[in-house]
């Protein structure tokens, strides 16, 4: 069990400070109303499955918040899940208010004001998704702060199991990467079926790998500049392995490298033909190459002809 925080290791009267900042740490930033009439107490453990953050939290009875400033100051801008085991807690969101019991299901939006209390010894699993994991997650908006199985029932009991296994998973910190890319695939599909429009033609047109392609590939577009650009960087930015990204780009077509050097070309060969104020270096540098001469190079490969070549139009 991968121990991520816990009160134990502080003074009492450090906890909620100590509590507050770790949460942020690993989810998001939230205020902390502890309990007044004893000390403050509370575990997180858990981890990483591909892109999603999963965290099991035991603790007394307390309340925390996501307020407008704390969503101004920093936003993950994800879903999030929660599977409560044992205890009572109230969600809060967007005008509604529910108790959750012992085997119930409801979603939070980290970029819209929320509160979440414990009411009694609180055991919780806490799933953060990043939106752009979710096709079409705009259509969790009016399922926040709501038992998910006062609507989606069947689907719920057969959710429990499943998400529950899934953060005992994650917890073990020994899951190979395919095993992890496999299982946040599933969640995501899960979700979409606790969300009810995940029918036969959503699951063909709206793949989280796709998804999660294009949004590397917009990533990359925006870092053309960066010569250190390759798979490790997109994958560390995306919560994945180096072999998953390498997966996808080739599913498309192109490998990573070839996919970027292309991107590239096609920039510096316009700014070739029209910035003519900028040398031939300054141009290779701005479309991540170190020097002119290597970047000569890479041009005459792709394009069958110099980059001076190109500026006089021949």
């Amino acid at each position: 069990m991968t121990t991520l925080l816990d009160t134990r290791t502080v003074t009492p009267s450090d906890r909620p400070d100590y509590w507050a900042a770790g949460i942020a740490e690993h989810f998001f930033s939230m205020s902390l109303q502890p309990p007044t009439d004893h000390p403050f107490a509370a575990r997180l453990t858990g981890g990483h499955v591909g892109p999603v953050g999963v965290g099991s939290i035991r603790g007394v009875p307390h309340r925390v918040a996501r307020t407008a400033h704390l969503i101004a100051a920093t936003d993950p801008d994800c879903i999030v899940l929660y599977l409560l085991r044992q205890g009572l807690c109230r969600l809060e969101q967007d005008g509604r208010s529910c108790v959750l019991g012992p085997g119930d299901l409801a979603f939070h939006d980290t970029s819209r004001p929320s509160a979440f209390e414990a009411l009694d010894g609180l055991d919780v699993v806490v799933f953060s998704i990043p939106k752009w994991f979710i096709p079409g997650v705009e259509r969790v908006a009016g399922l926040t702060s709501v038992p998910l199985s006062q609507h989606r029932r069947p689907i719920v009991s057969m959710a429990v199991p499943f998400l529950a296994s899934f953060a005992q998973a994650a917890e073990t910190d020994r899951l190979s990467e395919p095993v992890s890319e496999g299982l946040a695939d599933m969640l995501a599909t899960m979700v979409r079926l606790l969300r009810g429009d995940c029918d036969e033609q959503s699951l063909e047109h709206e793949s989280p790998a796709d998804v999660l392609l294009g949004r590397m590939r917009r990533y990359a577009l925006d870092r053309l500049h960066d010569p250190t650009l390759g798979p490790e960087q997109i994958a560390q930015a995306h919560f994945v392995s180096t072999r998953y990204v390498h997966k996808l780009f080739a599913a498309s077509g192109s490998g990573v490298a070839a996919w970027i050097r292309e991107q590239r070309m096609e920039r510096a060969a316009q700014d070739l033909r029209l910035a003519t104020g900028s040398s031939i270096a300054h141009i290779a540098t701005r479309w991540g190459y170190r020097d002119a001469a290597s970047f000569s190079r890479a041009f005459r490969q792709a394009h069958g002809r110099s980059p001076r070549d190109v500026r006089a139009g021949w």
